[in-house]
């Protein structure tokens, strides 16, 4: 079972992202709003420093993009009992 404060945090991203696109489709037909602009930015940092949060405490969500060290295929995944800590 996961412990609650990373499945809080997990949750916490993925609203956090639903928000980021949801805006960002908002935008694509309103792209002079300044309100959704400020969402949006404020969303994407909320988002941003969620994600270095639960990698700083739990490791990485997905795959790095150049890595010579596949170290981050140790369990556990994201969606697995909380074995690491």
């Amino acid at each position: 079972m996961m412990n609650n404060s990373r499945e809080r945090l997990l949750k916490q991203i993925q609203a956090y992202d639903f928000a980021v696109y949801d805006t960002l489709l908002y935008l694509d037909a309103y792209p002079s709003s300044k309100e959704a602009q400020c969402f949006y930015n404020k969303y994407k940092k909320l988002s941003m420093r969620a994600k270095q949060e639960y990698e700083q405490k739990y490791g990485p969500l997905t795959m790095p993009e150049e890595t010579a060290d596949w170290q981050w295929t140790d369990g556990p995944w994201p969606w697995q009992a909380d074995e690491r800590r």
